[in-house]
């Protein structure tokens, strides 16, 4: 029977904390190249130039990856704090999730409608 101490093989106690901060920040930058794109485009050529084409797909494709990475630091940090990590030091990683959902439920509220 596998135990707790053996799930996942590839994160260690020691290690999980400190990859999901890495994780997180490479979750954020992923969002923040995604609204710079965005920003970008929107000013340029306004609806037109976000809508239908490679540019609002490219946006969507970082705003998934962000999500994905966002939960994976919020699982990684949720092991670490579990196994001996202090709280304080995966607490950016367990609020990223979070943050980022926020960020696009206001996004798509004020932004996209």
């Amino acid at each position: 029977m596998r135990t707790l101490q053996t799930l996942p093989g590839w994160i260690h106690p020691g290690t999980a904390g400190p990859q999901s901060l890495r994780t997180a920040h490479y979750a954020w930058g992923t969002l923040l190249a995604a609204a710079a794109l965005f920003g970008a485009a929107w000013t340029v050529g306004g609806e037109d130039a976000v809508s239908d084409n490679w540019v609002g797909m490219t946006v969507m494709l970082l705003f998934l990856l962000g999500l994905i990475g966002s939960t994976a630091a919020l699982a990684m940090a949720t092991y670490a704090g579990l196994h001996g990590e202090p709280w304080r030091r995966v607490w950016p990683a367990l609020a990223t999730l979070p943050a980022v959902l926020v960020t696009v439920v206001l996004l798509e509220l004020l932004v996209f409608e």
